[in-house]
């Protein structure tokens, strides 16, 4: 029976299809509407493609392993920017890409996943799409013949035919202020040509006022441009800005997009209970992982009382919670998943995105990620992106030279893998703390110099947020010496956490002795140096650091950046180190570098001050009665 009904079909079910067809008209006729859209067919160009950015996969291969990759990520991030050009609205279809329908390209496996953003464009509105493909077939250098299908013509609107390369220029962070009025653009050239940003627009929105600092690129260099909006962006809406860069005669654009939610620096952890409320706060900690509804007492009395920030699972989802806590202030973020990417496939994790977003978009929504060879295809697909990798006796994705760790900068590797899949939004990391495994059983924990250094190496490669793994209080009382590191370097995060917030890491000429990483970041007025002793032995107890003494880096300049002053901020307090400026060079003496440092070259000679007068308010409330 089973094979008869699979083979034919009777009247009844006959009729069950075309009942379904008229109820279901979505889903029942996609397929016949598709199968019926001119393959061939050139329709006038309704819809004008102004940009097509690409981004080939790339991670970290060479320093570390992942033995589990089953399907390497050989395609490319492709967002396409269009706008309406007509004088009536255009209801986009599908897509079709050298030739095959999207239908193709997604059921058969060549895409992680696509959205889009405006499929009903009003006349002189811009949409956006952006596909995560996964397949050679977009890779660099491939040919790309890009094709939008309207209703009700079954035809398409729009077409561009062009190839999968690599803008040389690229805004790699747009940071929203408090207010979402002001913003940061972050500019990155990697070629060699001179050219000069001529303009930088929000696309909808009109800018009162623009200043730069590296206007003017002559080969690989950085810029960053400030804008001040006419009124505030729409929270939670489409950011695109858009950068006209200009060459010799030739002007051209480089877009980019994220959703408008104000940036902030989180210092967190996972776990928080009542025992433990005022201590992490004693401990700079101001994020944790919390679940509820808002008349729940750690929404109504707790959260308010001691500062905390949630960021709250919502991947079921529960849209009750999601509708309960709203705009709550004490809800950072929404966490769709902790590290899908070992058995959540992508698109499920943009439908799940999808269905947040759509039961409560007040808030930006998180993913934590521990892959790097996925990062490619579930990093874009959220506001916040966050990976976790730990280095010290601590199950892991990698393969290691010991069963009980690996090299401290792998972490590095690992954050800079998210960044590059991430950009232009912000990235947080869950850097090592107090939680304890058992594969280095004499030392289930990191050392407190573990964690220094793999907290500055975190820093250094572009992480706008730190969230400890974890706080364990049981744990914590075994090892007090951690839990002090962990304090001790909260004092750090807390006075330079704004710092970090708007620096970009840049490619400079940096000079360093051998084993000493130098991880430099720019913002408007600081040079922040992040500086990582790699002069360490794996070992099955305590990684043993080498120290290095009297220290010397030197490197070149932004253009925009000529310090005043040079500061060590450190766990102990922030004091001066000598420094010498020539010919766009600086010369730094960082004294004895035993595992980690953290250096601000500040514009401001009055920084020192700055800086002293917060750490002193940062120590009080290490001792805060609540």
């Amino acid at each position: 029976m089973c094979k008869t009904h699979g083979s034919r079909l009777g009247p009844g079910w006959v009729l069950l299809v075309v009942l379904l067809s008229v109820w279901l008209p979505g889903a029942a006729m996609a397929q016949t509407q598709q199968q019926g859209a001119d393959a061939k067919a050139r329709g006038a160009d309704r819809l004008r493609f102004d940009y097509v950015g690409y981004r080939p996969a790339r991670y970290e291969t060479e320093f570390l392993h992942e033995p589990q990759n089953e399907r390497p990520n050989r395609g490319g991030l492709i967002y396409a920017y269009f706008t309406n050009t007509s004088d009536k609205p255009i209801r986009l279809a599908f897509w079709r890409a050298n030739g095959h329908d999207e239908s193709y390209w997604r059921l058969g496996g060549f895409l992680a996943w696509d959205r889009v953003y405006g499929k009903v464009l009003d006349p002189g509105e811009l949409g956006l799409l952006e596909i995560d493909a996964v397949s050679e077939d977009f890779a660099e250098g491939e040919p790309f013949s890009f094709a939008y299908i309207g209703r009700p013509s079954w035809s398409p609107v729009g077409s561009v035919e062009t190839e999968l390369r690599v803008n040389p220029i690229q805004i790699t962070y747009i940071r929203v202020l408090p207010g979402l009025g002001e913003l940061e653009v972050h500019v990155r050239n990697r070629g060699q040509e001179k050219v000069t940003l001529e303009s930088l627009e929000i696309v909808g929105h009109v800018v009162k006022a623009v200043s730069w600092v590296g206007q003017t690129m002559d080969g690989p260099s950085r810029a960053i441009a400030r804008l001040e909006l006419e009124q505030p962006l729409a929270s939670a809406g489409l950011l695109v800005a858009k950068l006209a860069v200009k060459n010799g005669q030739d002007t051209r654009p480089v877009y980019a997009h994220r959703r408008a939610f104000a940036d902030w620096f989180p210092i967190g952890c996972w776990s928080n209970k009542p025992d433990t409320y005022a201590l992490l706060r004693r401990l700079h900690i101001d994020t944790c992982v919390h679940g509820g509804r808002a008349e729940d007492e750690f929404y109504s009395g707790i959260a308010p009382k001691y500062g905390f920030r949630t960021m709250v699972p919502s991947g079921g989802p529960d849209v009750d919670q999601l509708r309960s806590l709203g705009d709550h202030p004490a809800v950072a973020c929404w966490m769709l998943a902790d590290e899908p990417d070992w058995g959540t496939a992508p698109n499920i994790m943009l439908f799940v995105d999808r269905i947040v977003r759509r039961y409560n978009h007040t808030k930006p929504t998180f993913i934590t990620l521990c892959r790097n060879v996925k990062f490619f295809e579930y990093a874009p697909i959220c506001d916040i992106p966050c990976m976790d990798h730990y280095c010290v006796t601590a199950p892991t994705s990698s393969k290691w030279p010991k069963f009980y760790g690996t090299h401290l900068e792998e972490t590095a590797y690992y954050t800079r893998d998210l960044k590059y899949a991430s950009e232009p939004k912000p990235i947080w990391v869950w850097s090592q703390a107090i939680a304890t495994w058992s594969e280095r059983p004499k030392r289930p924990v990191p050392t407190p110099n573990e964690l220094a250094a793999q907290l500055v190496l975190n820093l250094g490669r572009g992480a706008k947020g730190i969230i400890w793994f974890n706080y364990e209080h049981n744990v914590a009382q075994r090892y007090p010496d951690v839990r002090q590191a962990m304090q001790r370097w909260g004092r750090v995060l807390r006075l330079t956490r704004d710092d970090f917030l708007a620096a970009e890491p840049i490619e400079t000429s940096v000079k360093t002795p051998e084993k000493v990483d130098v991880a430099p970041l720019a913002s408007w007025d600081k040079l922040l140096l992040c500086v990582t002793n790699l002069d360490y032995e794996i070992h099955d107890q305590a990684y043993p650091f080498t120290t290095h003494k009297d220290v010397q880096v030197s490197m070149t300049l932004p253009e925009w950046i000529d310090p005043a002053v040079a500061l060590e901020v450190a766990p102990d307090g922030v004091s001066r180190v000598p420094f010498n400026v020539k010919r766009g060079r600086v010369e730094v003496e960082l004294g004895d570098l035993e595992v980690a440092k953290v250096i601000v070259l500040a514009n401001d000679p009055a920084a020192a001050s700055t800086y002293g007068r917060v750490y002193e308010r940062v120590l009080q409330e290490e001792h805060r009665e609540f």
